[in-house]
């Protein structure tokens, strides 16, 4: 099967998942570019010259939208007929969107995987909403990474027989288990500094932490349109010996910090946009790397975590609870041990990435 798989970005540290997806189904040839993609991996474009030049298609795109939306399906077309493309991989429902026309035109089967905000955000289920309809009942199949998706997109296009949970996976033959603990008892982030991943109130729950366990330490790899707030909040609070902001890094530059941390935090929330998690990924590397996780009753992640097995979950919001739930696993190592090596096997188990990938390429084929 000649696949081609669609992408908003070329690389972003915050998509590994899609970049696992793409190692694991070796498609032949991968579009990115935004939500019109057009540029490949190889270097190609859709687009002969002068329109491989950005500033033209901006134009175009600027000044005549529709025209230049038959332009895109035009050459998206004709690729796909040229590179003998059988079928279509498109990630979020907005690019997807903007691709199953050019699919139906090259009479190939398209598939979407909806991936967070596209299957959540108000804003933006309400402006593709006449896409999703017509869109979605076509697709050879729907797919989404956590089951509280299901709802949102049957409310827009009815019942869904080629709709497919599968979740995002982890790399278990990477992350896993390795090396000594840090002396100290580490609480750790991997998340971008978004309203969705709760920054402040993981910070605000560790407050009270600290109070309890003086020694206590956290670790915030990210970075996002949250990171001065947060890096503010710190400072207020005189933490700034007992919280280490790191930035953005790479899987491999955050592994061994995975590795030799104790417990995994994260307090996603539904933001008044209503934009939400999947199932974040970070949660499910921290697992496969024998942590248990302190989180919250959210999208997939009551998937990922089993309450009071493989680590501990709370409402939303919840600053007091979640606070507590980090101070017993902090107080009680031998526990958060014990949840972190049922955490791994779970993982193992459910969320390998081969395993679920196998189940994208049964699907597609």
């Amino acid at each position: 099967m000649n696949l081609l798989i669609a992408r908003s970005n070329f690389y972003s540290y915050s998509e590994t998942f899609i970049d696992e997806q793409i190692k694991q189904l070796a498609p032949t040839e991968v579009l990115y570019e935004g939500w019109l993609p057009s540029r490949t991996y190889s270097g190609k474009s859709i687009y002969p010259f002068p329109l491989t030049l950005l500033i033209v298609r901006g134009t175009l795109r600027n000044l005549f939208p529709s025209l230049f939306r038959k332009i895109y399906q035009y050459f998206l077309v004709k690729f796909i007929r040229n590179n003998g493309i059988d079928a279509l991989l498109a990630n979020y429902g907005p690019l997807g969107a903007n691709i199953y026309e050019a699919c139906l035109a090259a009479n190939i089967p398209y598939s979407i995987v909806f991936l967070g905000f596209d299957a959540n955000e108000k804003k933006t289920l309400t402006q593709y909403q006449a896409a999703y309809q017509a869109m979605l009942p076509r697709a050879k199949s729907v797919i989404v990474v956590a089951q509280s998706m299901r709802e949102n997109l049957e409310a827009i296009a009815g019942p869904l027989s080629n709709l497919y949970f599968i979740p995002c996976g982890v790399d278990t033959s990477k992350f896993k288990p390795f090396g000594e603990k840090s002396e100290q008892f580490t609480f750790i982030s991997v998340a971008r500094f978004a309203e969705k991943k709760g920054p402040i109130h993981s910070l605000r729950a560790f407050t009270k932490v600290f109070k309890e366990i003086p020694s206590a330490r956290l670790l915030m790899v990210g970075d996002g349109p949250m990171w001065d707030e947060a890096k503010a909040f710190v400072a207020d609070n005189h933490l700034e010996n007992h919280v280490d902001f790191l930035g953005a890094k790479t899987q491999d530059e955050y592994l061994p910090l995975l590795q030799s941390a104790h417990v995994f935090i994260q307090h996603s929330i539904i933001t008044a946009a209503g934009d939400s998690e999947g199932t974040p990924v970070a949660i499910l590397e921290a697992a496969a790397c024998g942590l248990p996780t302190v989180s919250t009753r959210h999208a997939g992640i009551p998937d990922a975590v089993i309450e009071g097995e493989t680590g501990i979950l709370t409402d939303e919001h919840d600053i007091e609870a979640m606070a507590t739930a980090c101070i017993l696993l902090a107080q009680n190592p031998s526990e958060a041990l014990k949840m972190g090596i049922a955490a791994r096997k779970h993982v193992s188990e459910q969320y390998d990435v081969v395993k679920l990938s196998q189940k994208i390429k049964s699907i597609l084929k």
